[in-house]
């Protein structure tokens, strides 16, 4: 799976001294927003010494992001480190849409509901 993201901003918060919070704002090929977090070990001088994803199926993703600044547009293809790890493909999202979905169905049912409207 081949996808183009954009990174729009790059968020880090130290948590304690050894280590921190990152996070990539990015925006895909379809212009979704989506957040990619990281835990960071720091060193003594606070510098990033590692990244690890706080989803290990990111990790193509994160290492890649961390070439990158903000602005910039880069390609990935997943389909080697899927095959890797035994990751099935997936539609992306997919998740997000069912529930959309439900909740405007609900929201459909409330309102008809409220003005006494039939089915």
């Amino acid at each position: 799976m081949i996808k183009t993201f954009t990174l729009s901003a790059i968020d880090h918060d130290q948590a304690t001294p050894e280590s921190g919070l990152i996070i990539w704002h990015v925006m895909d090929e379809n212009n979704r927003k989506r957040l990619v977090k990281a835990t960071t070990e720091l060193s003594r001088q606070g510098f990033i010494k590692t990244i690890k994803p706080h989803n290990d199926r990111e990790m193509p993703l994160v290492e890649l992001l961390s070439y990158y600044v903000e602005g910039e547009s880069f390609r990935i293809d997943f389909a080697m480190f899927n095959e890797t790890f035994g990751y099935t493909s997936r539609e992306v999202f997919a998740a997000t849409q069912y529930q959309s979905d439900t909740a405007r169905e609900r929201m459909k049912k409330g309102i008809r509901q409220l003005f006494h409207v039939p089915f």
